[in-house]
């Protein structure tokens, strides 16, 4: 009974914190915060350039993955070998890309191009490592979720350590979830997390 409860629990962690959800996840907690980056956009604009970046970064990555597992271009959406990964993973770079170049357009506070930047690096990051080794994509993202907050705070002094610790909690059951799910090794999930918090640390404080 236990087992099939942990199964359970990690299997909708892996879905409900699946990477490319995180964007959309990371815009929504920009807008609903008190702070004057977000306070300067209309209401009526956030929910559009939600709309925009949950398209860009989550539907369409997802339905051409669906489309190359039609075609057998990968044997499932589970992508469990890491030769599998590499078109995905071109195919959601560019997208990430394309996301990048949407909000750039809309003159938006510089935090929201980094987050999307941040985003975008960490694909190409993934990319790069699936050539030779199957990291965790889950942690990747995840720890640029948490990364990315806490750089955010750091460089503008901005109070959120119950955000903080709620991502880096979240990001420990994603660690679980896939350890347990089999679909990587302890060092994958741990590397992961250090990438992703990586990148967006090395971003926001270097800029």
């Amino acid at each position: 009974m236990l087992e099939r409860l942990e199964t359970f629990v990690a299997k909708t962690v892996s879905y409900l914190l699946h990477p490319l959800l995180l964007p959309s996840y990371s815009l929504l907690i920009l807008f609903n915060m008190q702070v004057y980056f977000s306070a300067a956009i209309p209401s009526k604009a956030k929910w559009m350039i939600a709309v925009l970046i949950f398209i860009t970064t989550c539907l369409l990555p997802m339905l051409f993955s669906a489309l190359m597992s039609r075609l057998g271009i990968i044997r499932s959406l589970q992508m469990n070998s890491r030769e599998e990964r590499i078109w995905p993973f071109v195919i959601t770079a560019i997208f990430y890309y394309l996301g990048y170049y949407l909000l750039l357009q809309l003159n938006l506070s510089p935090v929201f191009i980094l987050f999307m930047l941040g985003a975008f690096i960490s694909v190409v990051a993934g990319l790069i490592t699936s050539f030779f080794w199957k990291i965790s994509v889950h942690m990747i993202g995840m720890g640029g979720l948490a990364g990315a907050f806490t750089s955010l705070s750091l460089k503008l002094m901005l109070d959120m350590p119950l955000l903080i610790i709620i991502l880096i909690l979240l990001s420990g059951l994603t660690g679980f979830a896939r350890l347990k799910l089999g679909a990587h090794s302890p060092a994958q999930v741990l590397v992961g997390f250090i990438a992703g918090f990586g990148v967006f640390l090395l971003m926001f404080l270097a800029r």
